[in-house]
């Protein structure tokens, strides 16, 4: 990892902690004192700051107020990528992200990152659905992008392949057409209050699993390096398609693959997610998997490939009916859809992590056509 600013980042079982806070809509302060007239006359300074007494001690006071609306949307995005398994998170109101050409850190609302990718959340919200002009912050963005990617780099470490999506998050904003192009031209992307609302109620659903959705969103038809991989597999025909068998482990699967679903985000949309995928269901496999249960029978799925660009198969017998190789899998998300065997796949996603073990060696059998 590089030497330059960035962060700081929370991880691990800190995420949980500082989602409990993030959760709240009212932040909190601890007044503390020798004596309790002198807590109390703090206290009385306080209150006229528009602070409330919460809870008081034998020589404490601690105090609440409601969060100022630009934390709020901060604070749910942030919880939105944490309740979806992102593994490292930006900590705090003061998270910075130093580059080579500018001596000033740049402050960066929301900052999260899996294995693949990173995300740079800029949060704005109005306080009534307005029209606002989007184009300072969108210049703002492009501006510092090329040095934040060469500094997310530089931290993790070129070997990682951590590819960077900059986004917009919008509560109550009425974007232009023009913007909107900006953004597209600028490779930004728009969350707005239909897509929070979304993602919102498909992490309650999905769990986990919502993050694979959500990658599948932002980086749609994009590169990821880090996706790169080969798996050795037979390759045959059935009816004149080619088909390959492989096994592989549930989380890489999960990370390619979709369930069939509209193209539009919205939380009517969360029906279909619910007819294919039920959470009992899952839940019940989740349970099964932890005490030890495993699946015979093929997880099948459909690979999308271009037309000038089909799977990339190495083998030594290509005149064989059946041919054994190695596959290199499409380095992209949402690429594979999941014909049959949807439960079984979610329900690793969907299993309680606390149990799972850590070093998970499960393998899922698959039958993928192109």
């Amino acid at each position: 990892m590089g030497n330059q600013q960035f962060g700081p980042l929370v991880d691990g079982d800190d995420i949980a902690r500082e989602l409990r806070v993030r959760t709240s809509n009212l932040e909190y302060k601890t007044i503390r004192g020798s004596k309790m007239k002198l807590i109390l006359e703090k206290v009385a300074i306080e209150e006229k700051e528009g602070w409330s007494k919460s809870k008081r001690n034998s020589k404490s006071y601690k105090l609440s107020k409601p969060k100022p609306e630009d934390e709020k949307l901060e604070d749910e995005l942030w919880c939105i990528v944490a309740k979806m398994g992102f593994k490292e998170l930006s900590s705090g109101r003061n998270f910075t992200i130093e580059t080579k050409k500018d001596p000033n850190p740049r402050q960066i609302d929301v900052f999260a990152k899996d294995d693949e990718v990173a995300l740079i959340i800029e949060c704005t919200q109005c306080a009534t659905p307005t029209k606002k002009n989007m184009s300072k912050l969108i210049d703002k963005i492009a501006s510092f992008k090329g040095g934040i990617s060469k500094s997310i780099t530089s931290y993790y470490g070129r070997e990682k392949k951590i590819k960077p999506k900059f986004i917009i998050a919008t509560r109550n904003v009425e974007w232009g057409k023009a913007d909107i192009e900006k953004c597209k031209n600028e490779q930004i992307s728009i969350l707005t209050d239909t897509e929070l609302d979304y993602y919102k109620s498909l992490t309650q659903f999905l769990k986990s699993a919502a993050r694979y959705q959500f990658n599948a969103h932002l980086f749609a038809g994009a590169d990821v390096p880090a996706l790169n991989k080969r798996i050795p597999a037979t390759r045959g025909t059935m009816g004149g398609v080619k088909f390959y068998n492989f096994l592989i482990s549930p989380d890489d699967l999960l990370k390619i693959s979709y369930v069939g679903h509209k193209a539009s985000r919205s939380e009517d949309d969360i029906e279909t997610y619910q007819r294919m995928l039920q959470p009992k269901r899952m839940k019940a496999i989740a349970n099964y998997i932890d005490d030890g249960g495993k699946f015979p029978t093929n997880i099948v799925i459909n690979m999308k490939t271009s037309r000038n660009r089909s799977l990339q198969f190495e083998t030594n017998s290509p005149k064989d009916e059946i041919s054994y190789g190695t596959l290199t899998l499409p380095n992209k998300f949402g690429t594979a859809w999941v014909i049959d065997g949807q439960h079984r796949l979610y329900g690793y996603a969907y299993r309680n992590m606390e149990r799972a073990p850590r070093n998970d060696k499960s393998v899922l059998s698959v039958l993928a056509f192109e």
